[in-house]
């Protein structure tokens, strides 16, 4: 007999998204970063939904994978350790996934806590921009409107709107906090050579997440190049022709095709957990890629994302 689950929230997605019993769900995220739901949450929405595994991947840590460990034994469903690390590649931002990592890897954690202390210091940025522009917002008034998050733009926008100083979130973002506003602060992001080797170290498996829809076949390449090994073709930020287009790529580079949920919080349609799943085939070719670098990787990109790291803790 399945345990009982009366604690956890509904974020399993309607019967006509329920995934086949042997796929997977490669990218959820809980309150360990900025998902809503607690990591035993969703491993026990997973397990409704009769998803053969789940992969947690959080912003920049790996906190939730020993908790929800315990919970994903008692439910029988497999959970691949993973995280979403922020990037950037010629000054762009990409996330790149990795599964199957070692979630004790001495530098991962390293470069994690940077990014995530970055994170703590953006925030407090804006905050202190907003108050200059006039608004009304604390760091600790944050903290106790989402007592569960990992706070970011998003919750700023939300607590704009809440408050009543925005009309919606979606105003927030054009008047103050969007790419280019007077609030907007840049993230701390590692380069994407480095986020690879440090996936790669850990014993994971490199992959681009929600690749951007101009994303040119030269920069994949390049990824490669570094050891890139997959690539997600379909999501809940995909259109039909996207979705083809980035499969088509893959087949073509022999990356593995994955997909995921992206599952953040249970407010929108088709970003349940188990809404978008990768099938056996491809997640069975994901457990069996080979592990370690290329003999042909570009070593000078390594070398400069890793002294830019190390200055970034100094």
């Amino acid at each position: 007999m399945k345990p009982q689950a009366s604690k956890a929230i509904a974020v399993t997605a309607p019967s006509r998204y329920r995934p086949s019993r042997d796929a997977a769900d490669l990218h959820v995220h809980t309150t360990h970063s900025d998902g809503v739901c607690s990591p035993c949450e969703v491993v026990v929405a997973a397990a409704r939904v009769g998803l053969a595994a789940l992969a947690i991947t959080d912003h920049d840590t790996v906190s939730a994978l020993g908790v929800a460990r315990r919970e994903a034994a008692r439910w029988g469903i497999e959970l691949i350790g993973g995280v979403e690390l922020t990037c950037e590649y010629e000054g762009r931002e990409l996330h790149l996934l990795g599964h199957f990592i070692l979630d004790d890897d001495p530098d991962l954690l390293e470069a994690m806590a940077v990014l995530r202390n970055g994170r703590v210091d953006r925030l407090r940025s804006i905050v202190s921009r907003l108050k200059t522009l006039g608004l009304s917002i604390e760091e600790k008034s944050l903290k106790r409107a989402f007592p569960r998050a990992v706070l970011g733009r998003r919750h700023v926008a939300e607590f704009l709107a809440r408050t009543g100083q925005v009309t919606n979130p979606q105003k927030a973002f054009l008047q103050y906090l969007g790419d280019g506003r007077p609030a907007c602060v840049e993230k701390l992001r590692l380069e994407a050579g480095r986020a690879i080797a440090l996936i790669e170290a850990a014993g994971g498996i490199a992959a681009l997440a929600h690749p951007p829809a101009d994303l040119r076949e030269l920069t994949l390449r390049t990824l490669i190049e570094l050891g890139l090994r997959a690539i997600e073709v379909d999501g809940p930020g995909f259109s039909r022709s996207l979705s083809r287009r980035i499969k088509a790529q893959a087949d073509r580079l022999g990356l593995i095709a994955l997909a995921g949920s992206d599952f953040h919080a249970p407010d929108r349609p088709g970003r349940w957990v188990g809404a978008i799943t990768t099938p056996h085939d491809q997640l069975e070719r994901l457990r069996m890629a080979p592990k370690g670098r290329p003999d042909h990787a570009i070593n000078p990109v390594l070398d400069r994302s890793s002294a830019a790291l190390n200055q970034s803790v100094e």
